[in-house]
């Protein structure tokens, strides 16, 4: 049976997603690698619709912030292909019958 919301943990969740996103877009590089050139059904899984973060992805650095006496790097970025957001769904799905 399935259990409701409310008696879930909300970090759960949030794991949860984040496993779908990431299951899904490992699928999504396993499409990408598979050999036969770039057609049509390939460019339409692995296609990033959404890619959003900081730092200087064009030039693939990331942001360095220069204190003077400290340096440090930063840099996140993350990319959905419609094989993560199917992640998500399956993954949210799974959760839906989690105890």
């Amino acid at each position: 049976m399935a259990v409701g919301l409310k008696e879930r943990n909300f970090w759960t969740l949030v794991l949860i997603v984040i496993v779908g996103i990431l299951i899904g877009s490992y699928l999504g590089t396993l499409v990408g690698l598979v050999p036969g050139g770039s057609n049509v059904v390939k460019t339409f899984f692995t296609y990033n619709f959404i890619s959003f973060g900081f730092g200087d992805f064009v030039n693939n650095k990331p942001m360095l912030i220069d204190l003077a006496a400290i340096k440090f790097q930063l840099g996140f970025q993350m990319k959905f292909n419609l094989l993560s957001v199917i992640g998500v769904f399956v993954s949210l799905y799974l959760f839906r019958w989690y105890k």
